[in-house]
């Protein structure tokens, strides 16, 4: 299934055939049954599947908010950044040259403009890698705790 093993992240958009604003149903449909279900601390339903983790608004109907990765997924990318093959430090620095103001909170490196957040990558943990896609205006609320990220 090429859904797997290639995604393309679209800034603010989703990744791969998965789009914000799609129901369950269209999620369902595009990348199959998801392996667990639960709620999350904003009441937030949440799937996780074996190769990524999605989250829908709390409202009816529930659309999707959140798409997230871990670092099996060796073919998510954002034009040719290879997030999980290419060297934390190299994806870094060409995101940032995508986005030049990236923000800091919860250990989190978040780019505003592209949609992306990055974990593990600012302090090379690889046991924390992961990144995660959000629709713009998803950190509106938090803008008073971020903080400006600087490339070392």
């Amino acid at each position: 299934m090429d859904v797997i093993t290639n995604l393309e992240l679209v800034p603010n958009q989703g990744a791969g055939a998965l789009r914000f604003g799609m129901t369950v149903d269209d999620v369902l449909k595009t990348v199959g049954p998801a392996d667990q279900v639960s709620k999350n601390h904003l009441n937030q339903r949440v799937e996780f599947r074996s190769f990524m983790n999605v989250a829908y608004t709390e409202n009816e109907p529930e659309t999707l908010v959140h798409v997230g990765f871990g670092r099996q997924m060796v073919g998510v990318h954002y034009k040719k950044i290879y997030l999980f093959m290419d060297s934390e430090e190299s994806v870094l620095r060409k995101l940032y040259v995508e986005d030049s103001h990236p923000y800091f909170a919860l250990g989190f490196v978040i780019f505003l403009d592209l949609g992306i957040t990055l974990t593990g990558f600012h302090d090379a943990d690889v046991s924390q890698k992961a990144v995660a896609m959000f629709p713009k205006g998803s950190w509106d609320k938090w803008m008073h705790k971020l903080k400006p990220f600087t490339m070392k």
